[in-house]
């Protein structure tokens, strides 16, 4: 803040007659723009203060489009989160892979692999031969392949 001020001073400097002539395009057309500015937002603030109906529709437009700001500021921030859990996930599962293959070799992962796929193709016809028995016990057929009569239970 302190360079700005000494510029503006510098700038402002009724002595300083170089620096004033060198900028003074620039700056006499920016403070033209910065007038024209001032006086519409003065008309509009004059306006809007006359009428206290245009006041509350504008006064609750800013609301809106503030929290609408602050929610999009939330989502992005969800957005983030996401994003962070998931790459620390890909990223942690690739370190613990190649730490495994590191550790076991490929012939010890390859017999990892093998393990895990018979116990679970074990598991899965176990309870694929328990859930065929409750089928058929729900459609009334028993243990010999004969229908039952008269028995819902």
């Amino acid at each position: 803040m302190d360079v700005v001020q000494d510029w503006a001073a510098y700038f402002l400097d009724a002595n300083n007659v170089a620096a004033l002539s060198a900028y003074s395009p620039y700056l006499y057309s920016f403070y033209n723009a910065l007038n024209i500015a001032k006086s519409w937002l003065l008309h509009l603030i004059d306006q809007v203060s006359r009428k206290p109906d245009l006041a509350t529709i504008a006064l609750l437009l800013i609301i809106v489009l503030v929290s609408l700001k602050i929610l999009d500021m939330l989502w992005q921030t969800l957005l983030f989160w996401v994003r962070l859990v998931r790459r620390v996930v890909f990223w942690g599962g690739a370190a613990a892979l190649g730490m495994w293959l590191y550790s076991r070799g490929p012939a010890g992962m390859m017999e990892d692999l093998q393990y895990w796929q018979s116990t679970w193709s074990g598991e899965y016809s176990h309870w694929k031969e328990k859930e065929q028995i409750a089928r058929n016990a729900r459609q009334g057929v028993n243990y010999g392949g004969q229908r039952q009569q008269g028995r819902w239970f």
